[in-house]
């Protein structure tokens, strides 16, 4: 059995062997206050991307910062205007933070980002969420947005990930994805290029399946994919912002059978956290059931 773990975003102030240590710490402190020992072997896979995604967001390119870029989508804008609109951000709100970000007020005007402005108008929510009493990641929106805007980075993404974790790699195969990194790994698991691949669980956390600006970017599919998905775990906490407190259901994705678990350890520094996730009972044990089935 093989684990594989598919980080999300703001991971790129760690190496993957960082993220793997993390990771597997937690889930085996899980273990341990359930007193689960697994007695079959299993190996561990990072995927990383976390470099290609940083180089992509980090606002230094002027092209995307002030317009021209690829990333001005229609599709990025509405994915932060739903995250604007959940936190009842008001237009004076979103003209104060942006000028005290120092960015001129056509970046957030009438509430909507202009062209060119996707990862400038990401940086002032990001500036005002927190204070709305809702916490959201560090780099979230803007890192998301990325994706969501540049599908030829979405597929560097993707590329870069198969190379890494599932080319010439043995099956089975339990795949947990964290934010971001669950949809990167739904989408893979879902597509042709893994057909026929062995993943007997599939466990999300922290993900923003549900949040309809990834509708059109996932796969059309009208059932649970099996092969090669013959188990879905999703876990949320109600209050981590970045899922916007919804289940993973047909509505979202076209089809039912995704597991939901709301009983997650409550980090309220960080209800993001990957730690507090994978630590939680009945997301840790179900990854060990199905290490030892």
């Amino acid at each position: 059995m093989r684990l594989v773990f598919v980080h999300g975003i703001n991971s790129e102030s760690y190496t993957s062997e960082d993220i793997k240590e993390r990771w597997l710490s937690a889930l085996e402190k899980g273990w341990q206050e359930q007193q689960l020992a697994p007695t079959r072997k299993f190996t561990v896979d990072t995927a990383y991307y976390a470099d290609i995604l940083a180089q992509a967001s980090d606002g230094k390119k002027a092209a995307v910062e002030m317009g021209g870029g690829d990333v001005s989508s229609g599709l990025a804008i509405e994915f932060l205007r739903a995250y604007a609109e959940e936190a009842d951000v008001s237009e004076e709100e979103l003209q104060a933070a942006a000028i005290a970000e120092g960015i001129p007020p056509e970046a957030v005007a009438q509430g909507v980002p202009h062209e060119g402005w996707v990862i400038a108008f990401a940086k002032v929510l990001e500036r005002l969420l927190p204070t709305k009493g809702k916490y959201v990641a560090r780099l979230f929106l803007r890192q998301a947005a990325i994706y969501i805007g540049d599908p030829a980075l979405a597929a560097k993404i993707e590329s870069t990930i198969t190379k890494q974790v599932f080319t010439g790699k043995q099956d089975p195969t339990i795949v947990i994805g964290h934010s971001l990194g669950s949809v990167v790994s739904y989408r893979m698991l879902a597509g042709q290029a893994l057909a026929g691949r062995s993943f007997p669980l599939f466990v999300t956390v922290g993900s923003p399946l549900s949040v309809d600006m990834f509708r059109p970017i996932l796969p059309k599919r009208g059932r649970l994919p099996a092969p090669p998905i013959a188990r879905w775990v999703n876990g949320r906490n109600k209050e981590d912002f970045v899922t916007m407190g919804k289940a993973i259901t047909r509505k979202s994705i076209g089809f039912e059978g995704v597991e939901d678990v709301t009983d997650i350890i409550d980090n309220e520094d960080d209800r993001h956290d990957i730690s507090a996730y994978l630590r939680s009972p009945k997301i840790s044990r179900a990854i060990f059931d199905a290490v030892e089935s």
